[in-house]
């Protein structure tokens, strides 16, 4: 059999447009009540007063936990963990304090949620309001060296500065990005209920199963063994459900304290302040070059908000240190800054999707000086050893990803003179940016029985959040079994299965994965020495690997289309095509799929998602579809990928590496170099609006 590498369609398919797949918010429980979240509308302050008289005596109310009602509960674990991953290090309802607005101040539990959320409304509630911090021009000025969150905060490899002061060409540039929000189509959830035995059962939109039960575990002061968590589809993750947030802990207290199942589910509006967000960035990157275009030095620093209880750290120029070389050196630093918001957190593609803007719109800059084509600028400054650790790169199809894209774009047909492009009214724009991504590892188990029928099943603690997981794991198994896909099932999102890890990073294909291969294999091998059916346990650890003599990462080049209304300054995608190296493809369709969406998310940062913030009051403006601008299929027009990767057995048993979220990380630099080829001004703010296009005055025309 040879199910890897054949384009089958999703195996829950036929489950999710019927209706039939479940989803957290669809769980029903005869006897469960129903939460609703009463939030601060200040972002700075304290609670003085707060009159629930009404409320009490709505219909249908059960019970009104307050700061003073609420149970207490353990601190949460320090330094932050992917094993254990709070949202936010901010025990909610714990105290007076008001450090953001919409933070949950009151619950109210109801036989319905209209009752509940009704209830919630009759609630009065008096603050003492202090100014909030906001980020801004100012505040990011007085910006602080943060501890270490996930990668050391600064690094520096040679002699940067010495590599910048020695160059003929130089870069100077300041570029921002945008606070962005996940708005998942599936609003987050959770419905917690207490067995007569102890045992908490956490039915929750999440991410990582596992790290929810050990989180909740440790605030909640009891023994992970007595919670399970399932999560057996989700609407959408993009990152923002990979922590346990606070609604999540406030059901599971509050159905505890009621001795019934309680179920809490955020608005739209709720989960604009309650559940994470891509914080906005402001990078400064020098460029230094000699008159060829060859690299000598790059600097590239990062400054970002977060909340004043956290220190969550955006790595925008993390991806500086190993996408090109240069041969004097290369520095990047991060800096925070302490505003009154909800925590931030990963977002698809974190990190290094919002430092592309900065590095890869800097090339396109240095392109234009050293009046070298874009695309060779690139292929001059490729390196086979990654600059950060020295080490060689695995496998990295960069170069394939530039050539291979520009063949099918039509690159060689491009005129490279800003605003030299026309289709009739529009100014035409072509541009390119190179891409590279983090290549994650984390332990996976899996559990694999072949019964005499046949067939098999697949069981391993992971997760779908609508990427096709139930349907790759089924390749996985069928191929290594000898079997057809259909003859294999797969179970995934439940504790009580093999425990697995997050699904962040793009990190399920290559490492649980992994797990369901060497399952498999073990499983066939009992059975080549019985009858009977068998089962089998494995696990993969990649440490050893991780630690090994090479460097992994994924790689893109995009190539990108606009036209622009000069007079109206509308700028619209006309034509993309995105290469790819992620190692083995294990399923073409979904594959396909995967980058379609990357290209969206893209899309969606380069031209129109922003969350803007009242300077005044702290709120985010826009708290729904309305005010916050996602891409619809009118923006997008027909794309193209295609995947040049090879088979790496560094990063994988499969041959496989990240690709889901390496979709995403270009997309905006490309397109933001094809609106400067368009129209001759270099927007460095994301996103490229109506209103900046036509006051910009960066207009090669002019000059």
């Amino acid at each position: 059999m040879n199910a890897i590498g054949q384009p089958l369609s999703r195996a829950d398919g036929a489950l999710k447009v019927t209706g039939k797949a479940r989803y957290t918010a669809d769980v029903t429980l005869d006897d469960a009540l129903h939460g609703s979240l009463v939030h601060s509308r200040i972002a700075n302050g304290r609670v003085i007063a707060m009159d629930t008289t009404h409320a009490e005596q709505a219909p249908g109310v059960v019970a009104i936990f307050t700061t003073r009602t609420m149970p207490r509960l353990n601190p949460m674990p320090r330094p932050w963990s992917h094993l254990h991953p709070q949202g936010q290090g901010y025990l909610p309802m714990q105290d007076d304090q008001i450090h953001y607005a919409g933070q949950p101040i009151a619950l109210v539990v109801a036989h319905t949620l209209d009752q509940a959320a009704y209830a919630g409304g009759l609630i009065r509630t008096e603050y003492k309001e202090r100014r909030p911090a906001v980020f801004n021009a100012h505040s990011a000025s007085e910006a602080i060296d943060p501890p270490q969150f996930l990668w050391p905060v600064t690094s520096s490899v040679g002699d940067p500065a010495k590599g910048l002061a020695d160059a003929t060409i130089r870069i100077e540039q300041a570029y921002t990005t945008a606070d962005r929000h996940h708005n998942q189509m599936e609003p987050h959830a959770t419905l917690a209920r207490w067995g007569v035995d102890g045992m908490l059962t956490l039915f929750d939109t999440t991410q990582h199963i596992f790290g929810t039960k050990e989180l909740v575990a440790i605030v909640l002061g009891m023994p992970a063994k007595k919670i399970t968590v399932v999560s057996e589809f989700l609407g959408g993750g993009f990152g923002g459900k990979a922590c346990v947030w606070p609604h999540t802990l406030l059901a599971a207290v509050a159905a505890k304290a009621l001795r019934c199942p309680v179920r809490i589910q955020l608005t739209r509006a709720q989960m604009y302040s309650m559940a994470g967000h891509q914080p906005a960035t402001n990078q400064k990157i020098v460029l230094g070059a000699d008159r060829n275009g060859k690299l000598r030095g790059i600097r590239h620093e990062s400054i970002s908000p977060t909340s004043v209880f956290d220190t969550y750290i955006e790595y925008a120029a993390n991806a500086t240190r190993f996408l090109w070389g240069a041969s004097g050196g290369i520095a990047t630093g991060h800096k925070i800054v302490h505003v009154n918001r909800n925590t931030p957190t990963a977002m698809r593609a974190p990190h290094e999707a919002l430092g592309h803007v900065a590095l890869e719109c800097a090339m396109d800059e240095l392109a234009y000086s050293a009046g070298i084509d874009p695309v060779q600028l690139r292929l001059l400054n490729d390196t086979e050893i990654d600059p950060l650790s020295g080490r060689p790169f695995s496998t990295r199809g960069l170069r394939q990803c530039l050539i291979e894209g520009a063949n099918r774009f039509g690159w060689a047909e491009r005129v490279p003179a800003p605003r030299s492009m026309r289709d009739g009214h529009y100014l035409i724009g072509q541009g390119v940016a190179a891409a590279v991504y983090t290549h994650w590892r984390w332990p996976a188990k899996a559990r694999v029985t072949l019964s005499n029928d046949g067939t098999a099943l697949v069981e391993a603690g992971m997760h779908d959040l609508g990427t096709g997981t139930y349907t790759v794991m089924r390749q996985v198994a069928a191929d290594a079994l000898g079997l057809s896909a259909d003859k294999v099932t797969v179970r995934l999102g439940d504790t009580h299965l093999p425990e697995s890890h997050a699904a962040i990073g793009s990190a399920t294909m290559a490492n649980a994965g992994a797990a369901v291969l060497l399952a498999a294999k073990a499983a066939r091998e009992k059975a080549a020495h019985t009858n009977q059916p068998v089962v089998a346990d494995a696990e993969y650890d990649p440490i050893e690997e991780a630690n090994g003599p090479k460097a992994i990462f994924s790689f893109a080049a995009v190539f990108a289309e606009v036209c622009v209304d000069e007079e109206l300054g509308r700028v619209r995608l006309r034509r993309l095509v995105g290469a790819y190296d992620a190692g083995r493809i294990i399923n073409p369709k979904l594959a396909r799929s995967q980058a379609i969406g990357g290209i969206i998310w893209g899309t969606g940062q380069a031209l129109t998602e922003q969350s803007e913030t009242d300077p005044d009051t702290g709120r985010f403006l826009h708290r729904n579809y309305s005010g916050y601008l996602v891409p619809t299929n009118a923006d997008i027009p027909d794309l193209d990928v295609v995947f040049v990767g090879q088979f790496d057995d560094e990063a994988s048993p499969l041959g496989a590496k990240g690709l889901g979220e390496l979709t995403a990380v270009s997309v905006a630099p490309a397109i933001a170099n094809a609106v400067y080829h368009a129209t001759g001004k270099r927007i460095r703010d994301l996103p490229i609006t109506i209103e900046k296009l036509l006051t910009n005055t960066d207009d090669v025309s002019a000059r």
